[in-house]
């Protein structure tokens, strides 16, 4: 009996619980940083930030796949923004996993800091900033706080993206 999975797409459809279409997001939203890079999470998307759990390298891979760990039973992939191609700058020794989506839907990105609570992020910029190209299709509007750009990113489509890579 052949198991039929679904493509990337539709795995992480699901994450793709956006923010409002226009380009004023909620009042508050999770943020965090990858380099010179700030993402926003909407509050309602489940997101952990996970301590030292091994994660595993898996051979001739893309570079930003990191690897598998087993967080709880799962398996989920790791996936580095860092070293997705024109991307510029090196990680910083200390880094943390932030696991996004449930059960098998979940994916962690290596972040800089932990997420923080970002209030008011209402002012958009009129253009996106420049991008690694396969950020670019999963990014659609960027705000100005506290002097740092922040990206508002289809976290499914992103996972979809480099998943199809």
């Amino acid at each position: 009996m052949a198991v039929e999975h679904p493509n990337t797409a539709e795995k992480y459809s699901a994450l793709s619980s956006s923010f409002a279409d226009a380009p004023e997001i909620a009042a508050t939203v999770l943020g965090f940083r990858i380099g010179d890079l700030g993402f926003l999470l909407p509050i309602s998307l489940h997101c952990e930030v996970i301590g030292h759990l091994p994660v595993n390298p898996i051979p001739r891979v893309k570079p930003w796949f990191s690897g598998l760990l087993n967080m709880r039973g799962t398996i989920v992939p790791v996936v580095d923004l860092y070293l997705l191609p024109n991307t510029v700058g090196s990680p910083p020794k200390k880094r943390y996993l932030l696991t996004i989506g449930r059960g098998e839907k979940t994916v962690a990105l290596w972040i800089d800091g932990y997420p923080l609570l970002l209030p008011d992020m209402a002012t958009p910029l009129p253009s996106l900033p420049p991008l690694p190209e396969l950020l670019q299709p999963c990014v659609s509007h960027a705000y100005s706080h506290d002097g740092q750009i922040w990206l508002q990113a289809e976290f499914g489509a992103l996972f979809a993206t480099l998943g199809n890579s």
